[in-house]
Parts: C-alpha cells; sequence; structure tokens
C-alpha cells in the first residue's frame, strides 16, 4: 500500500544519489535514485522525453515520495548527463535496452512487488516499447504525451525526410522542436531555454525515423498491452496529437485503462499551471494499484 500524502506542500524528505551504468556500446547512463527517508513501499521508474533530462522532473518525483515511492530516473544515452552522441538512435531498442540494465538493478535492489514504469512524450514512447515486451514483470504503466502517431508539430516534409535519411544519414539534422509548445507557462518555456543540459539543436534523422517506425509497430501491437495503464494528454498539445492517446485508450488490449484529456494543457501535463491536478490524478492513480 502507498502512503496517504497531500499535495506539495507535504512532501516527504527524499535522498538523492546520482549513479551511472554502462549501456549498449559501452556508452555511461547517469541516473538518478530518490529514496524517501523512511523507506520505500514501491519503486518508479521515469523515463523523460526528448531531448530533456530527468532532473526536470524533480518536482514530480517529489510527489511521488511523499507516498513513499522510491524513483529511478535515467537520463537516455545522448541526453543530459548520460554519454553519446546528441540523440542519435537508430531504434527506439537501443532505449529499451539500457532501461532493461536499469530495470536489472532495480529489481536486484527491490526485490518486492513489481515496479511502475512512467514515460513521458519520447520516454512513454520508451516505456510503451518495453512494456509489451515485459508486462509480466511491471505494476502498471503511466504515459503522457505518447507519439503513436506522427506529431502536429512537425512539418510533414520533415516527417518524410526523416524516414529517407534516417536510413542512410541517420546523424543528419533535420528539425528543431519549437520549445514554445511545451507548456502555456512562460517560465516553464524560458527555464527550458536556458537549460544547459537540454537539447537544443535539431533531431538526427536516424531518431526521427525510429520514432516513426515505432509508432507504426504500436499501432499493431497496442492490442497486446494487458497492463493496468494510465495514460495523460493535453488538449491543445501542438507536438503529439491527444488522437495519440485516444487511439492508445481504444485498442489497448487491457481491462483497466485510465484517459484523462486536460482541456488546454499543452504537451508537458506535469508543467502547465494545472500541473497539481494532474499530478494528483497521478498520484491517486498510483495509490489505486
Amino acid at each position: 500500500m502507498l502512503a496517504e500524502a497531500g499535495r506539495a506542500a507535504d512532501h516527504a524528505a527524499m535522498q538523492r544519489e546520482e549513479r551511472s551504468l554502462t549501456g549498449g556500446g559501452g556508452v555511461r547512463i547517469v541516473y538518478d535514485v530518490w529514496t524517501p527517508e523512511d523507506g520505500p513501499t514501491g519503486v518508479v521508474v521515469l523515463a523523460h522525453g526528448m531531448g530533456e533530462h530527468a532532473r526536470r522532473y524533480d518536482h514530480v518525483v517529489q510527489r511521488l515520495g511523499a507516498v513513499g515511492l522510491a524513483v529511478y530516473a535515467p537520463d537516455h544515452r545522448g541526453h543530459g548527463r548520460s554519454e553519446g552522441k546528441r540523440l542519435l538512435a537508430r531504434s527506439i531498442s537501443e532505449y529499451t535496452r539500457d532501461l532493461q540494465l536499469l530495470f536489472d538493478e532495480v529489481r536486484r535492489r527491490h526485490p518486492g512487488p513489481a515496479p511502475f514504469l512512467i514515460g513521458h512524450s519520447m520516454g512513454a514512447m520508451i516505456a510503451l516499447a518495453y512494456a509489451l515486451d515485459n508486462q509480466a514483470g511491471l505494476r502498471g504503466l503511466v504515459l503522457s504525451g505518447t507519439p503513436v502517431v506522427p506529431g502536429t508539430g512537425i512539418p510533414k516534409p520533415a516527417i518524410a525526410v526523416a524516414k529517407v535519411l534516417g536510413r542512410i544519414a541517420p546523424g543528419a539534422p533535420v528539425q528543431s522542436l519549437p520549445s514554445v509548445l511545451i507548456s502555456k507557462d512562460p517560465a516553464v518555456v524560458a527555464k527550458y531555454d536556458a537549460d544547459p543540459l537540454v537539447h537544443h539543436g535539431k533531431i538526427p534523422a536516424g531518431l526521427g525515423g525510429a520514432m516513426l517506425t515505432q509508432m507504426a509497430v504500436f499501432q499493431r501491437r497496442l492490442p497486446e498491452l494487458r497492463l493496468p495503464t494510465l495514460v495523460l494528454h493535453g488538449s491543445e498539445d501542438g507536438l503529439v496529437a491527444a488522437e495519440s492517446s485516444r487511439l492508445i485508450a481504444e485498442r489497448a488490449g487491457s481491462d483497466d485503462l485510465t484517459l484523462h484529456v486536460y482541456d488546454g494543457l499543452h504537451h508537458e501535463v506535469y508543467n502547465e499551471p494545472e500541473q497539481e491536478q494532474v499530478l494528483d490524478d497521478l498520484i491517486g492513480w498510483l495509490r489505486q494499484h
């Protein structure tokens, strides 16, 4: 059972430790381990989105810790503090293999109940891809801003270019993401723009192509998803259309799936002015599972 907790003012004290593991190709993957001082009653693995890093979710971690959850939050390869060429990948499986190594460590240190997996945007794509192949080892899945159909914020010509160049020139820069679309809160956007750990350049074709390939896989495999799943999306998301999350809800095979499409919210639902409502919904769902 997860502990009772209120909102942000009732945060439990959390201890943070930075660790690392060696991923595929010898790439050093940096991750944070957040542990409630009173000891955890459960574990969450948190996968951040494209171009960002795990410490942008510190406020989410604090809410999770308030209900007794330890949190393992990696910077994906080529992101944040981790090694690897920035955002360069040919397949989403490069990230899921790293995630498997982290889960191996989580299960070694926490042999009790299975962990929850939370992912946002590209991190939700990584989380869903991992979950489809590892459902027995997860307690539940939380997805926000998940790309299942090509995003509205990427021009169609850039999508076409990514499909071709992703195979022959994966490092070729294709398209940058307009930061103004992440949140309607100007302070969030300004902080994002000034963050040195955020990738502010263009997305390499390889990653763009990998994401498009994975979207097609999801559309085929969603009926296989049987896990308890919480799906979150902003109705005004200009990067990933809310249609993606509705498609997950329609096609997933889970008989325990909850969908929240928040009216007026943009892409980063945890970073909107209404974030406390989103976090309340997240914590409420976790406590029920």
